[in-house]
This record gives structure tokens, sequence and C-alpha cells, in this order.
């Protein structure tokens, strides 16, 4: 247990957009990289559940995907309940979030 809580205290959380209000709530999204899309997720009331629930994702999308490390889809955490919105209405924060999550695939890619 105390090694699930280091892990998941080294979670990045990615932040809402500017003046978007958030619930307190840590919510997993989907990015998928071959078709550019978010996709909506499941919500969580702390960390620790979030980051669980993120490598589960990330486990079966790696046995269910046939793609280069740089192509799987991606489970990230957001404090921003409305994401799916904020991303089709606000170019730049759609922008910013996609270079960050791209880069972190690109990573991975050089891992393995």
């Amino acid at each position: 247990m105390a090694t699930e809580k280091i892990r998941a205290s080294r979670a990045h959380v990615y932040a809402a957009p500017e003046g978007a209000k958030g619930d307190g709530q840590i919510h997993v999204y989907t990015y998928d990289v071959f078709n550019d899309t978010f996709l909506p997720g499941k919500s969580f009331e702390n960390v620790e559940r979030a980051v669980q629930h993120q490598r589960h994702e990330q486990e079966r999308i790696f046995v269910e995907q046939e793609a280069e490390p740089e192509l799987f889809d991606l489970p990230f955490l957001s404090h921003d309940p409305a994401l799916i919105e904020h991303v089709q209405s606000n170019a730049d924060y759609r922008r910013t979030l996609k270079r960050d999550l791209t880069s972190d695939a690109r990573s991975r890619g050089r891992r393995r």
C-alpha cells in the first residue's frame, strides 16, 4: 500500500484551463493519439484511486492495441471536469495539452 501512495504522489495531474472551475475530483481521460481525439473517462475522489485506474487502463491498452509505443492511447489525470468541452472550445488549451501528452508518449517509446 505504501508503494502505491509513493507512485501516486509522483503522478502528474493536468490543471484545468484558466477560469475553469474544478469539482475537487481527479478525472482520468484518454487521449487517442492515432485519431487525435480526447475520450471521456472516470472521476475519482483521490489521486491513489485515479492512478490505479490509469495503470489498469494503460495495461489494457497495451494488450489490446497493436501499435508503436508512440501511438498507444494515453490515459491521463486532470482536475478539469469538462475537459472534452474545453478542448473543443479552447484551441490554445488543446494545443498545450496535446504537446505535453505526445512528448510523454515519445519519452515512453524511447524507454522501451
